[in-house]
């Protein structure tokens, strides 16, 4: 064995806890390269197992179009391959195996998938003016909806602009959001990587100047010191790449099972894959990031004068110049502060490191916060589907519930209620705080309009226990939309405002209105109901569980009561006669729509199991179940969230954990190094109690500067994800958590208190 590699072997036997650290170190960091370049692989290559088959990878279909028309877009250069359905036949064939279709005088469905999936929309309004379906596009284009979702195009679908021609949007759009996370991902990891085992590797290494110095002393050469680290880098290189590889592989089979299960009612199963492309790549970066990190201290301590090296004070620099901070605080905060100012180097690199983890921390907690709000307005329910049930249907609805739950064990939650729209006359009119929906009425009066819901009794009671309100109270949910939510290809904006004023007194009634009278441009009316409204009224802003659509869809206040409330104002109604005495027919139309029918919402776990088994039911029967279903569609968004709010989480995790670790290494480290000025100041009168606060001292001083910088680099990062969440909705409010940062950042700061102090007492006394 060569002088080096014992040298090199004893010293890493001698110096255990700083070559532990240092493998640590690595370990970690390896991991956080393998980890993300393993679900890289293993996502990508289970998407295509799961979806890219064979008659099953197009992207736009065109339905019931003549096949002479196939010519026009055959050629296409964006197209890989065209798929071809005879009406009602439920078989596709390719274009190319049928040669002479195109000259076939029938309507067929044509299969399309695209070279670029990415540009699925620019490429089908191509084809859609290509093929002249400007009128009717909506009814005969769909799109692979599951396949889209797949690679981050979420609810594709063609829809008018604002020049009334249809137009393929994507309303959310994650595709190149994927790509650019990885990217940033693998940069601010091999950053990290590099300042975290830079770091490990010159506390290493100044440690044992002294030793390399009087080796140097003695006749070894920079070339045999600059050997025996770089061997000792990559025996500590090698042991922290096989574990971090082997640990890479079970964390990354657990990531796995979490988005398994985020995944299960979508049909994924991704299982892990070993890509020979991304495992070289893993290597190839591990491999760089620890050479770039060595060979800088190696350089350093190789080429470190004798004198310097016994010295070992080159890094030690101070300045006499006194800050305001210093002539405030106590003795102990000024020898913190000097400390920290003798010893840049060392307490720079843990304010770079408690930089990252808060400004990592702030960019995550507000992206994720800002993606659920939009996901939650965007879906515009709380309840998975709703049965209409016809009076002339006679669908004992329960009986289906309780047959789905025993046969799936799926537990089914129902509520019931009537509906109706109605003008609402408002005594005094000053009582109305918004211009949305109010009319003129004569007599120098105002109405609004509103809707009525009449909830089942175990709803409604709910309700007025959430509220504290009585049982007979008219509930008026009192917050109505003023912003534009109309069109989901354009920014939506959710304000609200005030639809009564909460002091005044006021009284309701329902009435129905007459002639428009054109000279003053007021209504006639007449009153219908008096009664029935005129009871406690009881305005909010909270909404029952099940009813949230009345948050985005209404610009009207929203009338809850209980059922037999309704049933009276529908008899009212009902008795209101449309007739003048002569026979004449009133012109009034006191409902905006009526109904004697109800509605059953539902909520479920599973809503696709519980949508096929309503779509078999339907199959067997005469009169099918008149069923609408809302979190579907809107479900594929909720997984993307999940799988980005999981990633994000680990990300943000692995970071703190290498940050944590390495703050340890390093305070440790400068411990070490001030035994003999803790033993000097013990002799000079200082207590443990002394110490201790200038070890306190030092941590809050460095916290305090990486929360400035922290806030200040967060400032353009938050304004860009705020911008970038524009494209998808906007809102007239900041979502930025600022509770969570605050706790966050007192963890970190009592993290930061407690590794000094712990590194403290394992210091000789």
């Amino acid at each position: 064995m060569k002088i080096e590699t014992k040298l090199t072997i004893n010293n890493m036997k001698q110096n255990k806890k700083r070559t532990a650290f240092t493998v640590i170190s690595i370990i970690l960091c390896t991991m956080l390269i393998f980890i993300t370049m393993l679900l890289i692989s293993s996502i990508k290559t289970g998407i295509a197992q799961n979806i890219e088959k064979e008659y099953n990878d197009y992207h736009f279909i065109i339905k019931d179009i003549s096949a002479n028309i196939l010519s026009k877009i055959k050629d296409k250069e964006y197209i890989d391959k065209i798929y071809i359905e005879e009406n009602d036949s439920n078989k596709l064939q390719k274009l190319d195996q049928l040669d002479n279709f195109t000259s076939a005088n029938k309507n067929i469905n044509i299969y399309i998938k695209y070279v670029n999936v990415k540009k699925v929309c620019s490429y089908s309004n191509d084809i859609i003016y290509t093929l002249g379906l400007l009128d009717n596009a909506n009814k005969k284009c769909e799109f692979n909806q599951k396949l889209l979702t797949a690679y981050g195009l979420i609810d594709v679908q063609i829809t008018n602009n604002k020049d009334d021609i249809p137009t393929c949007i994507t309303r959310v759009n994650y595709s190149y959001v994927i790509n650019i996370i990885i990217i940033v991902v693998l940069a601010v990891f091999s950053i990290l990587f590099i300042i975290v085992l830079y770091n490990a590797f010159l506390i290493t290494i100044n440690e044992r100047k002294k030793e390399y110095a009087i080796l140097n002393s003695i006749g070894g050469t920079e070339g045999q010191i600059l050997k025996m680290i770089f061997l000792e880098g990559i025996i500590m290189g090698i042991i922290g790449i096989i574990i971090g590889g082997i640990s890479s592989i079970m964390v990354s089979n657990m990531i796995l099972e979490l988005l398994n299960n985020i995944l299960s009612n979508a049909g994924y199963n991704f299982k892990l894959i070993f890509d020979i492309k991304y495992i070289i790549l893993s290597i190839f970066i591990i491999i760089f990031n620890i050479f770039i990190s060595s060979i800088i201290p190696s350089v350093k301590a190789s080429t470190t004068s004798v004198i310097e090296g016994i010295k070992n004070n080159k890094q030690i620099k101070y300045k006499k110049k006194k800050t305001l901070l210093e002539k405030i605080v106590p003795i102990e905060g000024k020898l913190a502060i000097k400390n920290i100012k003798r010893n840049k180097n060392k307490y720079r690199v843990i304010t770079i490191l408690l930089v990252v983890c808060m400004t990592s921390y702030i960019a995550v907690s507000t992206y994720i916060n800002y993606e659920k709000e939009s996901a939650d307005i965007v879906n515009k329910y709380d309840v998975d589907a709703e049965i209409h049930l016809n009076l002339m249907q006679d669908l004992d609805y329960k009986s289906i519930f309780n047959n789905y739950e025993v046969e799936y064990g799926d537990k089914i939650e129902y509520m019931s209620y009537k509906n109706l729209g109605a003008y609402v006359l408002v005594e005094p009119d000053s009582a109305i705080n918004t211009d949305n929906l109010v009319f003129s009425l004569m007599d120098n009066k105002k109405c609004i309009q509103t809707q009525i819901i009449g909830l089942d009794d175990k709803t409604y009671d709910k309700y007025i226990k959430k509220i504290n309100a009585n049982y007979g109270d008219i509930i008026i949910y009192n917050n109505i939309m003023t912003g534009n939510t109309e069109n989901d290809n354009e920014n939506m904006t959710y304000s609200y405002e005030l639809a009564l004023k909460n002091e005044d007194e006021f009284k309701l009634s329902i009435i129905a209105l007459g002639l428009l009278i054109p000279e003053n441009n007021k209504w006639n009316y007449t009153i219908v109901d008096d009664k029935n409204l005129n009871k406690n009224y009881v305005l909010t802003d909270e909404i029952i569980d099940g009813y949230k659509e009345v948050k985005t869809k209404c610009y009207m206040p929203i009338i809850f009561i209980n059922m037999n409330t309704f049933d009276n104002i529908e008899k009212d109604l009902s008795n209101y006669s449309k007739y003048e005495p002569n026979g004449d027919v009133h012109n009034e139309e006191y409902f905006l729509h009526t109904t004697s029918e109800s509605y059953i919402k539902i909520k479920c776990k599973n809503i696709m199991q519980f949508s096929n088994y309503i779509e078999n039911i339907n199959k067997n029967q005469k009169s099918p179940i008149d069923i609408e279903y809302y979190t579907i569609k809107n479900q594929e968004k909720i997984i993307y969230i999940n799988i980005v709010e999981l990633v994000l989480r680990v990300i943000i995790t692995a970071i703190i954990t290498i940050g944590v670790i390495s703050t340890i290494n390093i305070i440790n480290a400068s411990l070490c190094e001030r035994e003999k000025e803790f033993k000097t100041l013990h002799s000079l009168g200082a207590t443990k109690g002394n110490i201790n606060k200038i070890l306190i001292y030092e941590s809050i001083y460095m916290f305090i500067r990486a929360t400035i910088i922290s806030i200040i680099l967060s400032i353009p990062i938050l304004i860009g994800i705020i911008k970038y969440m524009q494209n998808i909705i906007t809102l007239n409010k900041l979502l930025i958590p600022f509770g969570n940062i605050t706790l966050f950042f007192t963890i970190m700061l009592l993290i930061s208190i407690i590794i000094t102090l712990f590194s403290r007492k394992s210091i000789k006394q």
